[in-house]
């Protein structure tokens, strides 16, 4: 969706600061955006500190945006990003323009990037601009903050989940340092249920420093990353018997990954030119007695991007990036593993393989912006290379706007995406080094209407339809398959600046490959969030959410191997039942005190999944006779505490 109000980000809001006692920060004003792509949603600050449910965390909020799938909270897909039908694989996540490998530590307890180190988070959930390539899903793309503030400041915070600290201090007239870090601690405190770990452990850090030597040139370095690790038992315990118990092994999943950056901005007259350069180390690990699954992954991106002001009515944007990857495999296995489905495709099917795959990607696009009174008009081609297949693709795309008034405006967006195949999808014996990118053909009608500038509503239409999707079967390697999905989006927002902001959106919705239900269709979801400043120090706030269950493939019986002494899966029809109705209820109220240099914020948050709701995910005996639901906590009550030291500038006497 497009909404005509988008609120300017916390950095552009430094220029409207108002200096009163009932507003000791920086103003989020509103303003018009003129965005060159027809669907997106662009998160500001105030939402994401008081929106109840994301524990401050501005990609939290995003799983509530339309569009997007609804997943059990604490389960394995708990921080999947599955937009308008597309498997999460199929979505880029951006920071500066370079690609990270993941948004969430385990169980979407948190996301990877501190929000306070962001600008502005945005979502493309389709029929995106010909500036983004290599994904048929949609674009999460954040962009980092380059306030630079006058003096220092800190802040520290604490929860019942993780505890961190962040700063940003300047030097000189030119030179900013910014650092955070934040852990997870209840793994120190708490003995989690072996059979599957509610609180894994994870950390993340940032660390930047920037350098401002005009208004016209910026330049910032930036290291950061992320862990994440959980030990659960192999087998579900509740399905097993005394002795099958004491030989269930347990099994350790990590993931982590480190990005060293360096990027741009500098500012011609009119023109302004953006790039950056990254190096990221990437790697999963899964392991246990007689198995192993090890893949480390090696990232070098460049990009850069340039916007041209040719005429008053025309920008030409146009662009170009390019990677090299290294991926090495090592996986060993004695026989096939169904108890891991969810952490390794390898080792559920059994196949072992050791080795080296390198490939060199790029691509480039050119944009026309062309404005004419009331309309605007975006044609765009982009073309794509990739070594280890072979191929390239070539995407026209092409999105209009008609502002039919002042208050409403009619979109339009049709397009071409391509995605090559994942790295390990194109390894011999464990993928398909035949793979063809996937392509997906994609439109998009939408209709904005606001009231007083206040109440905005939104209405979005799309359809897709895809060709060479990559799917793999449990236990089977990637193929590739035909889907299409579409979908009807209606979502209202309404906000009095510092105050109160309420949001409401329903989707229907239907995504299949292959002739039957993808992994993430989901029928129908709403979401209801309500924030409500009542005194000036007390805000109070409430979310809902609801949708329909994700699918899911049942094993209907089980087949003896003698020769292993195992039991094998024997699956129904893929997808062919679904998760039971997923109801999720968080509750937010906070406390602020505010001093002259610092200010202390009390907070809690209730989680509540009413039963029933609760359940993760299916799971079966070792020889696949009884079944059994595992199920995540009801309520979880969560406390905490923010100090911030260092007023706004403005403040400052």
């Amino acid at each position: 969706m497009s909404p005509l109000l988008i609120l300017a980000t916390f950095a552009h809001a430094e220029e409207a600061t108002e200096e009163t006692p009932e507003n000791p920060h920086e103003v989020v004003v509103e303003a018009r955006r003129d965005a060159p792509v027809v669907a997106e949603h662009t998160l500001d600050r105030e939402r994401v500190l008081l929106t109840p449910g994301t524990f401050e965390d501005a990609v939290r909020l995003v799983q509530s945006m339309p569009g997007v799938a609804l997943t059990p909270e604490y389960s394995p897909t708990a921080g999947d990003i599955a937009v308008r039908g597309a498997d999460p694989r199929e979505t880029r996540y951006l920071l500066d323009g370079i690609e990270i490998p993941y948004l969430y530590h385990f169980n979407g307890y948190s996301s990877v990037l501190p929000t306070r180190m962001l600008d502005e988070l945005q979502l493309l959930p389709s029929t995106f601009g010909a500036e983004n390539g290599n994904a048929t899903g949609g674009i999460i793309d954040a962009t980092s903050t380059w306030s630079r503030p006058e003096a220092p400041r800190a802040s520290a915070n604490v929860n019942f989940v993780m505890v961190g600290a962040e700063a940003a201090v300047p030097s000189g007239e030119a030179w900013t340092m910014r650092a955070s870090a934040r852990r997870s601690y209840l793994d120190v405190v708490t003995r989690d249920d072996p059979q599957y770990s509610a609180f894994p452990i994870f950390a993340d850090g940032f660390g930047r420093l920037e350098y401002t030597p005009s208004s016209n040139a910026r330049w910032a370095l930036s290291l950061f990353g992320a862990s994440d690790e959980y030990t659960r038992y192999a087998g579900e315990p509740e399905l097993l018997d005394p002795y099958e118990l004491t030989i269930n092994p347990s099994f350790t999943y990590r993931k982590q990954y480190g990005v060293a950056q360096l990027a741009h901005r500098h500012l011609v007259g009119a023109n302004r030119l953006d790039g950056a350069i990254a190096a990221t180390v990437y790697g999963t690990s899964g392991a246990m007695p007689g198995a192993v699954d090890k893949e480390d992954l090696l990232r070098v991106q460049a990009r850069e991007d340039a916007l041209l002001l040719l005429k008053p009515w025309l920008h030409l944007a146009v662009g170009a990036e390019g990677r090299f990857e290294s991926l090495k495999l090592d996986v060993q296995t004695e026989r096939a593993w169904p108890e891991l489905a969810r952490e390794s495709a390898l080792l559920l099917r059994g196949v072992s393989t050791e080795g080296t795959l390198d490939r060199v990607m790029g691509g480039g696009y050119a944009e026309a912006r062309l404005s004419a009174g009331a309309f605007r008009f975006v044609p765009g081609l982009r073309v794509d290379g990739d070594t280890l297949t072979g191929q390239a693709t070539l995407d026209p795309r092409f999105n209009t706007r008609w502002k039919i008034g002042a208050d409403e405006q009619l979109r339009l967006a049709v397009g071409q995406y391509s995605q090559f195949p994942d790295t390990v999808q194109l390894a011999p014996d464990v993928g398909d080094p035949s793979l063809l990118p996937s392509v997906s053909r994609q439109a998009a009608l939408g209709f904005d209407y606001a009231v007083a500038r206040r109440l905005e509503l939104a209405l979005d239409v799309y359809g897709k339809l895809g060709e060479n999707l990559v799917e793999a079967d449990a236990g089977e390697g990637p193929r590739a398959v035909d889907g299409q999905a579409w979908g009807v989006e209606l979502e209202s927002r309404y906000r009095l600046r510092e105050l109160f902001f309420a949001s409401a959106s329903v989707a229907v919705s239907h995504s299949e490959h292959d002739g039957h239900l993808s992994d993430y269709d989901q029928p129908w979801a709403v979401n209801l969030v309500g924030s409500w400043n009542f005194r000036p120090t007390w805000n109070a706030g409430l979310r809902y959410r609801a949708s329909a269950g994700l699918p899911y493939t049942p094993i209907v019986d089980g087949t003896y191997l003698a020769s292993s002494d195992t039991y094998t899966p024997v699956l129904g029809a893929t997808n062919s039942a679904r998760l039971p109705l997923f109801q999720k209820v968080d509750v937010h109220v906070q406390k602020d005190w505010r001093f002259r240099t610092w200010s202390l914020a009390l907070y809690g948050e209730l989680w509540f999944v009413p039963p029933g709701s609760n359940v993760m995910y299916e799971a079966w005996s070792y020889d696949y006779d009884a079944t059994g639901q595992v199920k995540g906590p009801v309520v979880i009550p969560l406390l905490g505490a923010r100090g911030e030291w260092g007023l706004p500038d403005s403040r400052r006497q």
